[in-house]
C-alpha cells in the first residue's frame, strides 16, 4: 500500500483528489543582509592608521526581487494550492517526482 497523501510541511492533499499541477516562478521583494569587506585600499590605510583593524567588516541591508519556484496543485473539487519556496521548505524536483509517479499510475 502506497502513500495516501501528498505533503509539504503540515499541508496534506489526498492523492486521489489531485487533478493536475504546474510549476511556475514568481518574483518576491525581499530584504537580506550581506557582509562587506572593505576594499584593498581601505584595508591598507586602516593597517597603517591603526594596526590590527584590517579585518573590519560591515553589514549592509540589500533589497530587491528574487525569483522563487511555485508549485501549484489543482484538485478535482476545484481547489488550488500554491506552495512557494519563499514560504515553504521543500525540494521541487522531489515533489514533482512524487506527483508524476502517482498521476502516471492512475
Amino acid at each position: 500500500m502506497g502513500k495516501d497523501f501528498f505533503e509539504i510541511e503540515s499541508k496534506k492533499i489526498k492523492l486521489t483528489d489531485i487533478k493536475s499541477y504546474e510549476i511556475t516562478s514568481e518574483e518576491v521583494n525581499k530584504q537580506w543582509i550581506e557582509e562587506v569587506k572593505p576594499n584593498l585600499l581601505v584595508r591598507i590605510i586602516l593597517f597603517f592608521a591603526s594596526p590590527g583593524t584590517t579585518g573590519v567588516k560591515r553589514e549592509i541591508v540589500k533589497s530587491g526581487k528574487r525569483p522563487y519556484d511555485v508549485l501549484i496543485i489543482k484538485t478535482i473539487q476545484g481547489d488550488e494550492y500554491r506552495f512557494s519556496k519563499n514560504e515553504y521548505v521543500f525540494d521541487v524536483q522531489e515533489k514533482v517526482r512524487e506527483l508524476n509517479e502517482f498521476l502516471n499510475s492512475k
